[in-house]
């Protein structure tokens, strides 16, 4: 049915030339006819000739050939004497009216092979331009539904037509139901259509055209073509159409090894982290499992339990352990919280002399015996913060420096307003500090400096991290120059009433 529209429409075009030709030939035989006695009738065999090359030009080889016969019998009958008759006297003019005829039969055809091959190639060169525009449209694609996406815009520019795409399960050998591209073509028929072109299988015809895509002889997908009824599908759009498939293949097949790297990849990540955070965990959790449970023992022996001092220091290291426990319980659950996008904030007007405050008399009220010194410029504008995260991160800092620093240490907190209005929290302590390579990491999640002795998971300084970002602040770290560590906080201040 497709060559047959396709040969109709090739045929109705070649016999739009004849009466083209026919009414061509009547118009210079009108025109000359009068003037025949002073041009010669020699003359009008050239304005008939150079009809012949002029119509070659515009009309198919068939009405050329029929046009160059016209005019051979109408030169003879009404130019050649003598006229109104088809006897020719003069061996010459015989001579002549065969040339004649040679000639534009023969200068007709190749003006009209000339013209065929012109528009070959116009074709061709405008196929390559679409294509290798459609290439370097590919090449900066980065990801199937983007490679589908200017593959919907090729074909509608070009075409006026709409596509659908089905690729191959990520699991099994069949074909995936989830369609790319034109939602609105996907129909459990046309699925069951396209079925068939991705097994290699005959394909009943149906309202789309469907094509395989296949890479290194097996078959990734199918792609299938919506034209528009106001277009025809001649062989030249059918042979584009394929050029554009053959090119979109091995984007897709691109594509798709790039997903199952990346999902290869994040599971390999996912593995190792969670044997990260199991062994943290776990290993975190057996010192104040191992410490509790020895001072149950303890406790429970009669001569422990009668002797006081004994018994409060007892006591003392299971409260230790305790606190070692909630610390690790929180953190995993602020983590949580972050990570789930729960964290939402209850900004207030606070001044930051009281968040310290309160960030220090915590870490006291829990026996830490660090001497804690705190620094703070008057007269400070306050602060737009949510007072339980924003001291809780305060909290997190002291918490690391106490565990990470001798006893003997001391930590320090400034507090100051610098040029650009800004608040700037910092603490420090007096510690070597640590090693310049891991200063870029000390924020990330269960990062933990080598060589740091145990008590801790790396996630107190993340959950800071996230904290301050929450808060569009700035934190960062770095060792200072005489000694020790320093982590800065900024913060935008609000102008004091």
């Amino acid at each position: 049915m497709k060559k047959f529209k396709q040969a109709t429409k090739i045929d109705g075009r070649s016999w739009m030339g004849y009466p083209i030709a026919l009414v061509t030939t009547a118009a210079i035989s009108a025109i000359c006819y009068p003037f025949t006695e002073s041009i010669g009738y020699q003359t009008v065999g050239f304005v008939f000739l150079m009809s012949i090359s002029v119509l070659s030009v515009f009309i198919e080889r068939g009405p050329v050939v029929f046009a160059a016969l016209l005019n051979l019998m109408v030169w003879n009958f009404f130019f050649i004497p003598p006229v109104m008759t088809f006897h020719i006297t003069r061996i010459h003019d015989l001579i002549a009216l065969f040339a004649y005829l040679a000639v534009a039969v023969s200068s007709g055809i190749l003006v009209t092979r000339i013209r065929k091959n012109h528009l070959a190639l116009t074709k061709g060169q405008e196929r390559i331009r679409i294509i290798n525009s459609f290439l370097g449209s590919l090449n900066n694609a980065g990801s199937i539904k983007d490679v589908v996406e200017r593959t919907q815009e090729v074909m509608r520019k070009q075409f006026g037509a709409e596509i659908i795409i089905y690729l191959k399960e990520k699991v099994g050998s069949g074909l995936s139901r989830k369609a790319f591209g034109n939602n609105l073509l996907f129909s459990k028929v046309e699925f069951d259509m396209a079925l068939p072109v991705f097994q290699n299988k005959p394909v009943v015809l149906s309202g789309l055209q469907y094509y395989p895509l296949t890479v290194q002889r097996r078959n990734i997908g199918v792609i299938g073509v919506q034209f528009s009824e106001l277009r025809h599908q001649d062989e030249d759009t059918l042979l584009l159409v394929k050029s554009i498939v053959a090119q979109l293949t091995p984007a897709l097949d691109r594509e798709i090894n790039i997903d199952i790297a990346k999902e290869k990849e994040i599971s390999m990540e996912s593995q190792k982290l969670f044997q990260t955070v199991l062994n943290s965990v776990s290993h975190e959790l057996r010192t104040p499992i191992s410490i509790i449970s020895a001072a149950v023992s303890t406790l429970d022996d009669e001569n422990t339990a009668a002797n006081p001092s004994i018994r409060k220091q007892v006591c003392g290291e299971l409260n230790s352990a305790a606190q070692r426990l909630n610390i690790l319980v929180e953190n995993i659950l602020d983590m949580s919280k972050i990570d789930s996008g729960y964290l939402h904030l209850n900004l207030k007007l606070c001044d930051i002399a009281d968040l310290v405050g309160m960030a220090v008399n915590e870490i006291q009220s829990e026996g830490n015996t660090r001497k804690i010194n705190v620094n703070i410029t008057e007269y400070l504008p306050t602060v737009m913060v949510d007072v339980h995260w924003f001291k809780q991160a305060l909290i997190n800092i002291l918490h690391n420096a106490i565990q990470y620093t001798p006893a003997d240490s001391e930590i320090t907190m400034e507090a100051y307003c610098d040029s650009n209005e800004l608040v700037v929290l910092e603490i420090s302590d007096n510690c070597p500090g640590v090693p310049v390579e891991s200063i870029g990491k000390l924020f990330e999640k269960f990062y933990r400096v080598p060589g740091s002795k145990s008590g801790g998971i790396g996630l107190g300084l993340t959950i800071v991290k996230a904290i301050i970002d929450a808060h569009n602040g700035v934190i960062f770290a770095e060792n200072k120059e005489s000694k020790g560590l320093s982590v800065t906080i900024k913060i935008a201040s609000q102008p004091n009433e």
